[in-house]
């Protein structure tokens, strides 16, 4: 039986599978993203990715998952706080994620001021319900959201 050679080229049916395959997983694994927005915009190493139902989340530079894509909106860090971006949930309540991609405020309030405004190292959250209350920086609601915005002025300010 003769010892044939067989040449390995770019045109080979191996190399063809390999590419379809590769094409076709990159497709896949990436298609959920509708649109993947310039990197370092929003936090260093990081993008902003928007999904084919229009929410948002956050990868770093190797695809990685940062910030789960379930927001309706991300503002950039800086707005309320250098250490947080203020975020839409679907249900239009707001919360603050952190430069980890922690939520530290849940997104239930209708409204989130800067943090300094009224209250040091706190930020005046206003409830579905028209009342007010504080966060600080951690996260932790340390004044409950049961004032009304006078009362919260008199008492804080």
């Amino acid at each position: 039986m003769k010892n044939q050679n067989f040449k390995r080229s770019a045109t080979g049916p191996f190399y063809k599978a390999a590419l379809m395959l590769f094409v076709f997983f990159s497709h896949f694994m990436f298609a959920q993203y509708q649109k993947i927005y310039k990197y370092d915009e929003y936090n260093k190493d990081w993008a902003l990715v928007k999904t084919s139902s229009g929410t948002f989340g956050f990868i770093d530079k190797q695809k990685k998952l940062i910030v789960q894509p379930i927001y309706s909106k991300i503002e950039k860090f800086g707005v309320l706080d250098n250490n947080f971006a203020l975020v839409k949930s679907i249900s239009d309540g707001y919360g603050l994620i952190d430069k980890s991609g922690k939520e530290r405020v849940p997104a239930i309030y209708s409204k989130i001021e800067k943090f300094d405004a009224i209250k040091k190292d706190c930020a005046l959250v206003k409830s579905r319900s028209d009342l007010y209350g504080f966060v600080d920086r951690t996260g932790k609601e340390i004044i409950p959201a049961t004032y009304t915005l006078e009362e919260i002025k008199a008492k804080f300010q």
